[in-house]
């Protein structure tokens, strides 16, 4: 399940799309928990994807296309509010690793998400749209 990956650099922009609630990121960690583990537990965390050799807006195309916002912090800024980045699946996904995804944890990471901005990408290569 892990890469071998090196660390990200912290100016390393990484991507999640749609808007996210707390709500959303418990029900997101809670899932990444059912179906992964790590060390024998159960795996808390959220999907996140690094520009790390391809463009931004080539991801945006080729992932985000169907989400009208996307949040774009850096891996330093996850990792300044005490988040760690985990390689998982298959390049350029990662998993920001969640230690408890109660309502401080999943606040700060609200947070260091940062602003949801526009996808300058959203609908330029798919004909469904998210709703809402």
């Amino acid at each position: 399940m892990l890469r071998a990956d090196r660390l990200l650099p912290g100016t390393t922009i990484v991507v999640r799309g749609g808007r996210d609630t707390e709500g959303k990121l418990l029900r997101h960690a809670l899932r990444t928990a059912r179906a992964w583990s790590l060390d024998g537990l159960p795996l808390l965390g959220i999907s996140v994807f690094a520009v790390a050799g391809i463009a931004l807006d080539d991801l945006l195309a080729r992932r985000f296309a169907t989400f009208r916002t996307v949040y774009l912090p850096t891996a330093g800024q996850l990792d300044g509010h005490g988040f760690e980045l985990l390689a998982t699946g298959q390049a350029p996904h990662y998993t920001v690793r969640l230690f408890r995804a109660d309502g401080q944890e999943l606040g700060e990471l609200l947070a260091a998400l940062g602003p949801a901005r526009g996808n300058p990408q959203y609908g330029r290569s798919t004909i469904w749209r998210e709703e809402g």
